[in-house]
């Protein structure tokens, strides 16, 4: 079967296409002919060696969806399932013809979603719901800023806040066209090429600012949600791949924006969080997604041999919505 990895951390062109034997099911797992697998950001950082935890030989993709070929009693041969654990972290990942997994580690997929779209749904959709629930900690009367309303994590949460009752959500895009797009999907877009983040933010909140910033961007963005805060605000921090160096003024925390109330930030990670949540969020999720009252978002899609491009894609591109490698 193929499967792509690299064997030293580097530029897109360390990924290669190699030939391996096809997995064989260990006890208790199930074996998944993948038809679809996303790319993500953290498969940019794990290949460049940036998360020591990976070592090279490893095969990446945190994600997909498949059929599975040989099942178990509690997961029969036959059923579309979305995969979303450890893959590409902690095991080798989805960027294969055919992996071996455990039942806790599939989620049978709605019928409307085509493979495509299925395969962009686990890490955005429930790192989103996660977030919204154990690091914002939602409740309807707050005013919340996601940034990058073109970015997977972001557009997952701007659709799952404003189903879950957000009182306002302000968003951003780094250019007009992506900022024209949000807009065209109902949301309140700041266009980061006319003005700052924090300067749209008070200028649409009249200077208050906002409760909550759910930041899955980092970089130069996470202090200017910092300062887009309301006193006593929070940035719930989430996300890098826009790079992994803050600088934040101790002014901005201890003082606030408008020098009238600290605020703070606080890191958040998807996978520190126990199984209930997990379960919880798929529980929220699938009845939404099976009504379409959510929908994955997919920009491009790309052969399982153009991961380099469809990474370098993804990364310097920017573009709105997911990419995707079709097996």
């Amino acid at each position: 079967m193929r499967a792509v990895r690299f064997d030293a951390y580097g530029d897109y062109d360390v990924l290669k296409v190699v030939d391996l034997p096809k997995p064989e099911p260990g006890p208790g797992q199930v074996l998944v002919q993948m038809r679809a697998a996303a790319v993500n950001p953290f498969d940019n950082t794990c290949r460049r060696g940036w998360v020591a935890q990976v070592p090279p030989g490893t095969i990446q993709g945190n994600e997909g969806v498949g059929v599975v070929v040989a099942g178990n009693d509690r997961l029969s041969t036959g059923t579309r399932v979305m995969l979303m654990g450890t893959f590409g972290f902690a095991r080798d990942g989805t960027w294969q013809d055919y992996i071996a997994v455990t039942p806790d580690e599939a989620v049978p997929a709605p019928g409307n979603l085509s493979d495509v779209e299925a395969a962009a749904v686990p890490v955005a959709y429930v790192a989103a719901q996660l977030a919204l629930t154990h690091g914002v900690r939602l409740s309807p009367e707050m005013s919340l800023l996601i940034p990058s309303v073109g970015g997977s994590v972001g557009n997952a949460a701007l659709q799952l806040a404003r189903i879950h009752g957000a009182a306002r959500l302000i968003t951003s895009a780094g250019r007009t066209d992506k900022a024209e797009r949000g807009r065209a999907d109902g949301f309140e877009v700041i266009d980061l090429s006319q003005e700052s983040l924090s300067a749209g933010v008070m200028r649409l909140t009249d200077g208050r600012g906002v409760d909550v910033a759910l930041d899955s961007v980092g970089g130069i963005v996470t202090p200017e949600a910092l300062k887009s805060l309301a006193p006593g605000g929070r940035v719930v921090h989430m996300g890098y791949p826009a790079g992994t160096d803050l600088t934040v003024n101790s002014l901005t925390l201890i003082w606030g924006p408008a020098g009238v109330g600290s605020t703070s930030i606080e890191g958040f990670n998807i996978y520190f969080q126990p199984p209930q949540a997990f379960a919880d969020a798929w529980s929220t999720l699938l009845p939404l997604l099976a009504d379409g009252r959510v929908k994955p978002l997919v920009a491009r899609t790309f052969p399982l041999a153009e991961a380099g491009a469809a990474t370098r894609h993804l990364v310097e591109d920017r573009p709105y919505g997911k990419v995707v490698l079709e097996m």
